[in-house]
């Protein structure tokens, strides 16, 4: 019978629920700045893997996009434990998502930079104190659709009270 070491655990997939307003360049898809509640889901830690954060939100994009073309990052910072400590960012990056059109939008699931240490807390990035912009802002996609390109940039946040996403 094989035990496991106190370090050696998984945590489930966890979701939030978050609240972003977003703008984009072109002002084809959020023709100012547009109110958004979605989800923030994690996945389940690894030791050796980066983590992963995929969010849904409940908009469609008026120009279909074809899927894994955009560039997308969403931001968390750590509230506790191991690694940098508090107040370090996370960017979640990458170019996974399915096709963008008259459907939901689903963001990642994007990874980690590097695997997060086992016992670290975080949680969505709050940058609710501006308009967002290219220097304000908790997810940031890059549409690539030629012609219709645009940076679209959503600051927020997760609500008061909501857990933190724990590694």
């Amino acid at each position: 019978m094989a035990a496991l070491s106190t370090s050696a655990y998984a945590i489930p997939p966890e979701a939030r629920s978050i609240t972003i307003a977003c703008q984009d360049s072109s002002g084809a898809l959020f023709p100012g700045v547009t109110s958004i509640t979605g989800a923030l889901t994690s996945s389940q830690s690894s030791p050796t893997l980066p983590q992963k954060m995929k969010a849904n939100l409940p908009v469609s994009n008026p120009v279909p996009v074809p899927p894994n073309s955009a560039a997308i990052v969403i931001r968390v910072v750590q509230t506790s434990g191991g690694g940098s400590g508090v107040g370090t960012v996370f960017d979640f990056a990458g170019t996974t998502h399915p096709f963008w059109g008259p459907v939901p939008m689903v963001l990642g699931p994007l990874a980690a930079p590097s695997v997060i240490p086992a016992g670290t807390t975080a949680r969505f990035k709050d940058t609710t104190g501006a308009p967002p912009s290219a220097t304000n802002w908790s997810i940031k996609i890059r549409n690539p659709v030629p012609g219709t390109g645009n940076d679209i940039y959503c600051n927020g946040k997760q609500p008061n009270g909501s857990a933190d996403f724990s590694f």
